[in-house]
């Protein structure tokens, strides 16, 4: 925490390519988005302002390499599933937004859920809890593309080399309104709590950032952010939080 301060900025790994997540803004060439937003506030929290941040844009696969490498980020917020796995390898802030696994296709398509693709390429991107659950399908097993980020999977499917594209619904929802020719189907068929990484040793950043998300838990802002970028209907959080120790 000392170390961030004396700084002045913090260091954060994003996404630049998940529309209404972490996105960069074509006519402004800035990142926005509810992550983005999210970091503002710890931001201020930190600095008094909002605007104290060194953004690195990365892809899925590189979420936990940044926090490990020689010259780590402090943060990773970029729709992370807080899984026992990755616990192993990075420490998580409290579930901030609850999400799960469902499926985007073309508004042509007769598919109903995930079980009417049996024998279809479905696209996720590498290094994600989605691909690796595609892989894992059983009753009717998917035949998986791999891809560097999300925006890859919704050309894949425009171009018809892919059927359709499976991840948190938090990101399809994304994909859905950059192009109305497709729609969501089927129910979640996995849990997805969101978490924000850091360094597996910076408790004391854990505990603040955590902090920072219960008062906006609290004073109803956590909700807000989410309702204003997906809507009123939005069921994605913020869940009660639930804490190591």
């Amino acid at each position: 925490m000392a170390a961030i301060v004396a700084r002045g900025r913090l260091i954060a790994g994003v996404d630049q390519n998940s529309y209404l997540f972490g996105y960069r803004d074509p006519l402004t060439g800035r990142l926005d988005g509810y992550e983005i937003e999210l970091l503002k506030r710890i931001s201020t929290a930190l600095f008094g302002s909002p605007d104290r941040i060194q953004f690195r844009t990365i892809t899925s696969a590189q979420r936990i390499p940044v926090l490990l490498q020689e010259n780590p980020v402090d943060i990773v917020i970029d729709s992370m599933t807080i899984t026992c796995e990755r616990w192993r390898s990075v420490a998580f802030s409290s579930d901030y937004m609850d999400a799960g696994q469902r499926v985007l296709v073309p508004r042509n398509s007769t598919a109903k859920s995930i079980d009417d693709l049996g024998g279809r390429k479905v696209c996720a991107a590498a290094g994600t809890t989605s691909i690796d659950t595609l892989e894992g399908l059983r009753k009717h097993p998917v035949v998986a593309v791999g891809v560097k980020d999300w925006t890859d999977c919704l050309m894949l499917m425009q171009l018809g080399q892919v059927d359709a594209v499976s991840t948190d619904d938090t990101i399809l929802i994304g994909l859905e309104r950059q192009d109305p020719n497709t729609k969501l189907i089927g129910p979640r068929f996995t849990a997805e709590p969101h978490g924000i990484a850091m360094q597996p040793r910076q408790i004391d950043f854990v505990r603040f950032v955590n902090g920072v998300l219960e008062r906006m838990r609290q004073d109803g802002s956590l909700k807000k952010l989410a309702q204003d970028w997906l809507g009123d209907g939005a069921t994605f959080g913020p869940p009660p939080a639930v804490y190591r120790d």
